[in-house]
């Protein structure tokens, strides 16, 4: 009798050990899953705080908390309550989507009373935030009474530049020992004070003096300003330290080449959509390029004491045209423009290459140089993904310029030459610039 008992009593044990043990489990499927429901929301939040992001630039901004519902919508979450709260409200049904979009991040307080901080970025409208939550269903923790949790994901984004009005007009898409700086000779200055600088390598001058003036100024890697220059950024412009950065993508990569034809010898008379087996244009040439596309299977190559232009009335004029070209580099070829050179050049306004004044196949990893006289300018994106880019010269400017986009594997600046990056956009189709590439920050 009493051994029946004590089996009776090891019988109950374990099934109470059993009930317990299913619980833990239970338990920790049931974290589990909203783990990765938190996950889900927040590719969802990054995605629409970017989306909304990018509609900054736009004068009112009424179009960020549609850009980044829309946004959220196509990463599944599709709003349906609104204010964060709403999925917090005891009412709430399962299934609940609240996709909250702030423009400018505050802390929000809960019914509950907990309160998700604004952060870093509190009431500053140059940023957006977005707050996604969602009623979840819980499994086994419902056996206790625990039918449903909410789970919440944030994310802070911007546009660089001063304002947060403009996006950036400098990146460098290099790893960590390529990235913008200077050769070991010089002393130059890039002053980009509307716009902001990326650079997913390092930021060097090598020992040279180099002034750099920015909207703002962040890199990937390291950070060396060993030659005395200042680094000058923000609203209102002051000394700044270059604020480490995640990795940005190409922010042109969006840009589809041109078809090249059967490449022909250059004559000295550009013909638009024409492609080139290189073209060469020596001190002394004067050379008019009507507007279009322009295709290059090699060298384009500009000599001291040439003179290029894409206006319709003599080249002797340095106004910015209405009308632009775009010269399209590949087969291993770049761009060499030597100082000297009386160059001036500006991208088209409307088309499939509006504001793309010169791009460079990336696959083609060949040294591009462009330098000119005082009066030169380049207005538009100076495009080459897979390639140094040597800015600079002796007396280089490009003051006359309304804006110009550098987008290349690495950039260094040379010479004494002040060499002034623009952002004005108002030529381009809405007067906003090509760049469409908002920042995570939070």
């Amino acid at each position: 009798m009493s051994r029946r008992k004590q089996s009776g009593q090891v019988l109950v044990g374990v099934a109470v050990a059993f009930v317990v043990l299913a619980g833990f489990a239970g338990l920790a499927i049931d974290m589990g899953n909203l783990r990765y429901q938190k996950r889900l929301q927040q590719t969802a939040a990054d995605g629409a705080a970017m989306a909304g992001a990018d509609e900054i630039r736009f004068a009112s901004g009424a179009g960020v908390t549609g850009a980044a519902r829309n946004e959220a919508a196509k990463n599944g979450f599709t709003n349906t309550a609104g204010n964060v709260t709403n999925c917090f409200a005891s009412g709430a049904t399962l299934g609940t989507v609240c996709v909250q979009v702030l423009r400018a991040p505050s802390s929000v307080t809960l019914p509950d009373g907990r309160v998700i901080q604004g952060g870093p970025h509190t009431g500053n409208t140059n940023y957006v935030e977005v707050l996604v939550a969602k009623v979840q269903p819980t499994f086994f923790m419902s056996l206790f009474g625990v039918t449903k949790q909410v789970t919440v994901a944030r994310a802070v984004a911007t546009l660089i530049g001063e304002n947060g009005t403009s996006p950036g007009c400098v990146y460098t898409l290099g790893p960590p020992g390529t990235g913008v700086g200077v050769t070991n000779s010089g002393t130059p200055s890039l002053n980009a004070p509307t716009c902001g600088i990326e650079d997913n390598g390092d930021f060097t001058t090598n020992g040279a003096k180099v002034d750099i003036t920015a909207g703002s100024i962040g890199a990937v890697g390291s950070t060396t300003n060993n030659g005395g220059g200042s680094v000058l950024c923000g609203n209102p412009l002051a000394a700044c330290e270059v604020q480490t950065i995640a990795p940005t993508t190409d922010p042109l990569a969006f840009i589809q080449a041109p078809a090249v034809g059967t490449p022909v010898n250059w004559t000295g008379s550009p013909v638009p959509g024409t492609t080139y087996k290189k073209i060469t244009i020596n001190s002394g040439d004067v050379v008019n390029f009507p507007a279009g596309t322009y295709i290059v299977n090699g060298d384009l190559t500009i000599n001291a004491g040439a003179t290029v232009c894409n206006q319709t009335a003599a080249c002797a004029a340095a106004g910015v045209p209405n009308a632009g070209v775009t010269f399209y580099v590949t087969n291993g070829g770049t761009v060499k423009i030597n100082g000297g050179a009386s160059v001036y050049l500006a991208a088209p306004n409307a088309g499939t290459y509006a504001g793309i004044l010169f791009y460079q196949n990336p696959s083609d990893t060949s040294k591009a140089i462009i330098d000119g006289n005082s009066t030169s300018y380049y207005q538009g994106a100076l495009y080459f993904p897979g390639a140094e880019l040597d800015f600079g010269g002796t007396s280089f400017t490009n003051s006359t310029a309304k804006y110009t986009i550098i987008v290349a594997h690495d950039l260094k600046l040379n010479g004494t030459s002040t060499v002034q990056l623009k952002s004005d956009y108002s030529t381009l189709p809405g007067g906003v610039s090509i760049i469409e590439n908002a920042i995570l920050v939070e």
